[in-house]
């Protein structure tokens, strides 16, 4: 899913994402989520905006997406008086615009999710918007206008019964912990349930065993734990929670963070750590290190089966060593929505009025924890905009709520919810309700089947933050993401090569070959890709586009994952007299063209495929280097992609020293990849694969420019950009 904030300025370089969404979101705390301040569920939220300047700060939309419905708005003396002028100052601007976003956030039919998001009190919208119109991620929708003189618009979130489910991974309030959560979706901080009974100990056993001879217990907990571990710029970061003993769905955090208790770097370490303490299956291992379990587990067998996972967590009162990868310890991810980092679902509330009757956000009112929870409550609530249940929603202002009671004199005498107070409110007359029903319908619309089905809203500010950590790619991200012209490499041939949405798709979904009818390009490319820059950390906007971009070069777009060239190309790849094909490990005539390069990033040569060979099925493997197997890095999908995940994660910088190459001691290319977005920055990743530089400043540094634009949040566009979009 790539999803942005409805406003985008520039990030400070000191803000971290969420900071930064957080600014670009402030809230009314009147008109919050999900209660508004007279205790009416509030599907959304209102953010405060003051346009500043000659020209009006754009709302843009979040996400691709199409237009379900529109208005637009009526002119500012229409505003200005009833029925959209209700209270006694400025109007309101009934201008609005209804996204509907297909995505993914995972594999499978469980990843393929829709959600829906709403921008109402527009008072000015952009001419493409249309019905059933393409919208596009940071396309302007339109300004920012009134509410009751106030200068904000209303922004929501939600989906349907169908997709909740999909979302989240549950229907429930909260996740079943008696097992593993999700595999169809993973990503952001990896989560741990710990049972009571949880062995610590001094140390991890030699050689990575499941043994526990030789090194001592520290710790059994005798309460269930919660452990979290986030991978981010190289560090590894674990967190330990536990149920507050006194309030009833709050988890107290247990110290200080641990960053690198089990080494330094060691996220950008992982290969080194899985051919370590995985000899016999470090694929697997790796994979094991990275989601705490084998999730591919179609093309990943770890071996033994019971390989342990031991790291550094911290218990009440200390740290220790844990086995996470025991059984009775249950793995999740944040695409569960785990409840001890704050998500509930709220679905407890079966009136047809617009107060809150949950006896959930009751507690939560009552413990005085409501504040802080209620920005990660998932809440069912009727849609608020629909034009036909305004009387089911509001007719209590004229007769009363069942808890109310109600005085001849028109006086409803209510509990504030967690106190001892009561207040009271006074009836609406029923020509008060008629002007109130007015201005309702004023802004309302027919909303269709989403105004009588059940919907699932969420607090927009925290769906955003939490939906940038899934990085997963649909096909027409993948497309979006290509560039849609690109120079040849040859200078000779200076000149671009359009290529269009239907062939990029013929590229990224059906098999290829060449005019000797053999294999170049695997079927199914777009199933693929997205579960290995998953398993390879390759999950943040710049390091995918660092990948693209390499991606753009190494394969011509996706067209070929086999190298292309002539017989005398491939033979020189070993040559007896000069020995240069040694510097490959080919030492047979015939290796330059056996072993040359194949792989969403080639590998080339004889050693690179034998490494590949133990990296897949372990110590002493020669899998790859045998025929036909070697072709399987071509013409099967996953192998295709993850032999250029293996090569992008074990690939090391040397330097030169003493007039000999040395390692630099910074492994893998994602170190590279997170220095930046600059030119030397991809020059950087470039000869991590390309030591010559070849076809970079015609083909992988535009395509990287390409890839950044689409996934970064700036709106401010290179010249030649050219976008691969209908």
């Amino acid at each position: 899913m790539i999803i942005s904030p409805p406003f985008l300025r520039d990030k400070d370089a000191t803000q971290s994402d969420a900071d930064w969404i957080e600014a670009m979101m402030p809230v009314n705390a009147r008109r919050g989520y999900p209660l508004n301040a007279s205790e009416s569920w509030h599907g959304g939220i209102h953010i405060s905006h003051t346009d500043v300047g000659t020209t009006p700060e754009k709302v843009r939309a979040i996400a691709d997406g199409t237009v379900v419905s529109f208005r637009k708005p009526s002119p500012p003396e229409k505003r200005d008086q009833f029925p959209l002028k209700y209270a006694p100052v400025r109007g309101t601007d009934d201008g609005y615009v209804l996204i509907k976003h297909e995505t993914e956030i995972g594999s499978g039919e469980g990843g393929k999710v829709v959600f829906y998001s709403l921008y109402m009190h527009l008072k000015f919208l952009e001419v493409e918007i249309k019905a059933d119109a393409k919208i596009y991620r940071k396309d302007p929708l339109g300004s920012s206008g009134m509410t009751d003189g106030q200068n904000e618009f209303h922004f929501q979130i939600f989906c349907d019964d169908d997709n909740i489910s999909k979302l989240t991974g549950r229907k429930t309030k909260e996740l079943d912990i008696s097992k593993d959560g999700r595999t169809d979706a993973i990503y952001g901080d990896i989560h741990f349930y710990l049972p009571a009974g949880t062995k610590f100990y001094d140390k991890a056993p030699a050689n990575n065993s499941t043994s526990t001879t030789g090194i001592s217990e520290r710790y059994t907990s005798n309460a269930p734990l919660y452990v979290s571990m986030a991978l981010v710029k190289g560090n590894c970061t674990m967190v330990t929670r536990q149920k507050n003993a006194q309030i009833d769905g709050k988890y107290d955090l247990l110290g200080e963070p641990l960053v690198n208790a089990d080494g330094e770097d060691y996220e950008y370490n992982l290969y080194k750590t899985a051919m370590r303490n995985y000899m016999q299956s470090p694929s697997a291992g790796f994979e094991l290190l990275r989601f705490g379990r084998v999730i591919n587990t179609e093309n990943e067998t770890l071996v033994p089966a019971d390989a342990p996972l031991w790291m550094t967590v911290r218990y009440p009162g200390g740290t220790g060593v844990v086995n996470l990868a025991a059984p009775d310890i249950k793995k999740f991810s944040d695409a569960d929505f785990p409840h001890w980092t704050g998500w509930l679902l709220v679905d407890d509330d079966n009136d047809t009025h617009s107060q809150c009757n949950s006896a959930i956000i009751r507690k939560l009112q009552e413990e005085g924890s409501y504040e802080i929870q209620s920005n990660r409550l998932i809440c069912c609530l009727p849609f608020e905009w629909e034009k036909g249940t305004i009387d089911a929603r509001y007719k209590w202002l004229m007769t009363g709520l069942p808890w109310e009671q109600c005085t001849p004199e028109k006086t409803a005498i209510w509990q504030v919810p967690g106190s001892q107070e009561s207040n009271e409110r006074t009836l609406m007359s029923e020509e008060d309700y008629g002007k109130f029903k007015q201005h309702a319908e004023a802004l309302c619309f027919d909303s269709g089947a989403l105004g009588s089905g059940r919907l699932w809203h969420f607090n927009p500010v925290d769906f955003i933050t939490h939906m940038r950590l899934c990085s997963w790619l649909s096909l027409n991200d993948i497309i979006k993401l290509v560039r849609k012209y690109q120079k040849s490499p040859v200078a000779v041939y200076d000149r671009r090569h359009p290529l269009t949405i239907d062939e990029l798709t013929k590229r990224l979904t059906e098999e290829g070959t060449n005019s000797a009818g053999d294999v170049k390009r695997p079927a199914a490319i777009n199933e693929a890709l997205p579960k290995i820059l998953n398993k390879y950390g390759i999950n943040t906007p710049i390091r995918i586009s660092h990948f693209f971009g390499q991606m753009a070069a190494e394969t011509g777009r996706f067209d070929s994952l086999v190298e292309l060239g002539s017989a005398n190309y491939f033979s020189v790849h070993y040559d007896p007299g000069t020995d240069q094909g040694h510097k490959l490990g080919n030492t047979l005539t015939g290796d330059g063209a056996r072993f040359k390069g194949r792989g969403s990033i080639h590998l080339t040569g004889r050693a690179n495929y034998g490494h590949y060979s133990e990296y897949r099925q372990g110590s002493g493997s020669n899998y790859f280097t045998t025929e036909p197997h070697n072709d399987l890095i071509v013409e099967d999908a996953f192998f295709a992609f993850d032999a250029g995940g293996y090569y992008w994660s074990s690939k090391q910088k040397y330097i030169s020293r003493n007039g000999r190459l040395v390692a630099s001691g910074k492994l893998g290319i994602n170190f590279w990849a997170d220095q930046g977005a600059t030119h030397n920055d991809a020059e950087e990743v470039t000869r991590r694969i390309n030591p010559g530089r070849m076809a970079f400043e015609d083909v992988r540094w535009p395509a990287f420019k390409h890839a950044w634009y689409v996934l970064n949040d700036s709106t401010e566009q290179e010249a030649d950009y050219f976008a691969i979009k209908e």
